[in-house]
């Protein structure tokens, strides 16, 4: 967060915490973007698992996995 960023009157600690999450998937995107975007798809697109799978041409247990691996990615930046 730059010094500009900490004097806006209208950002909020919900604004950071989003700043934050599209950090985090950004940088996940890096270590492994399959796993990035399921989670873009599921959470953002409003896809399930199923369409997921379909999307990015892998078995509905490969992204649960991707989904899982991610989760835990996520929690361990974001904690």
């Amino acid at each position: 967060m730059s010094h500009a960023d900490r004097d806006l009157p209208y950002a909020t600690a919900c604004d950071f915490e989003v700043l934050a999450l599209h950090q985090a998937l950004n940088q996940l995107a890096g270590h492994d973007e399959r796993a990035a975007r399921a989670v873009e798809y599921m959470y953002f697109g409003g896809m399930d698992r199923q369409e997921i799978a379909v999307v990015l041409e892998v078995s509905v247990p490969a992204v649960d996995r991707d989904l899982r691996f991610a989760k835990a990615w996520l929690n361990q930046r974001l904690a």
